[in-house]
């Protein structure tokens, strides 16, 4: 009888072990959100069929962070070029930042206004620029995650790996509208991310690390990546739609915890 408890505490000791082990190796991992929208051009107030426009997005990124937070996680909202729609170009600019953007990239027609009226910069937006230009918006950033850096940019131009200053974990690619990459020159280490339209997605499959992220063709529905890293790699990603408040879709509504 003895033998066998000496035996059924050590196989309960073995088990324990081998599940403590298995969870710092889960605890190490980290989770990155990627909430995304291409093309809003000025729909900000979505009030029929009961939505909420913006404030149900920034509602959803804040539920993200939420929930990352016990995960050791982080989350980026971000939005591809004509945000606005050119009657809205004198006023809203402020919207951008309220609504919790971290980058929305600007279409040639926004950055010809800008640089018409600079004293716009000192609201401070989360803003890129889709070209160069004669304001000193920049045409990248990379964000600093915990540990892992992630470039956000619209044309991919990889340096070698001596003229880095800051390693690239990830590259988030929004390519202006009829500007082609050339996918020859891509690092094949560092993974990167294309945002596309859907016809456009299947030339960018067939490269190594390259993938890529359909745009929402609808304001009913926001794009979301859920990145899991683990030692500074990536080794899954998610992609997914979530739907917004609206009366076609059976699920629970999500009510914006402010107003815009």
């Amino acid at each position: 009888m003895s033998k066998i408890l000496i035996r059924l505490n050590f196989v309960l000791l073995f088990s324990s072990l081998i599940s403590l082990f298995s969870e710092s190796i889960i605890q190490k991992d980290k989770k990155i959100t990627i909430l995304y929208v291409c093309g809003i051009e000025g729909r900000f107030d979505f009030d029929r069929d009961g939505r909420k426009g913006l404030a149900t997005i920034t509602e959803l990124k804040r539920l993200e962070i939420e929930k990352n937070f016990y995960e050791r996680g982080s989350v980026l909202l971000l939005s591809s070029g004509n945000f606005f729609q050119k009657e809205m170009f004198t006023d809203s600019w402020n919207i951008i930042k309220n609504a919790g953007f971290d980058v929305v990239f600007l279409g040639e027609e926004e950055i010809s206004y800008l640089e018409k009226n600079p004293s716009l910069l000192k609201l401070n937006l989360p803003i890129l620029s889709l070209r160069e230009n004669l304001v000193s918006v920049d045409t990248e950033k990379i964000f600093q995650l915990d540990g892992i850096n992630i470039k956000v940019t619209n044309f991919l131009v990889n340096k070698l790996p001596y003229e880095v200053k800051i390693p690239i974990h990830l590259n988030l690619v929004f390519p202006e509208f009829g500007k082609e990459q050339d996918l020859q020159d891509i690092h094949p280490d560092i993974p990167v991310i294309f945002f596309l339209n859907a016809e456009k997605t299947t030339a960018y499959s067939f490269h190594k690390n390259v993938y890529s992220a359909e745009c929402p063709n609808t304001m009913e529905k926001i794009g979301k990546l859920t990145l899991t890293y683990r030692n500074q790699k990536l080794i899954r990603q998610i992609q997914e739609f979530i739907p917004l408040n609206t009366k076609d879709h059976n699920q629970k509504w999500i009510y914006p915890y402010q107003k815009l």
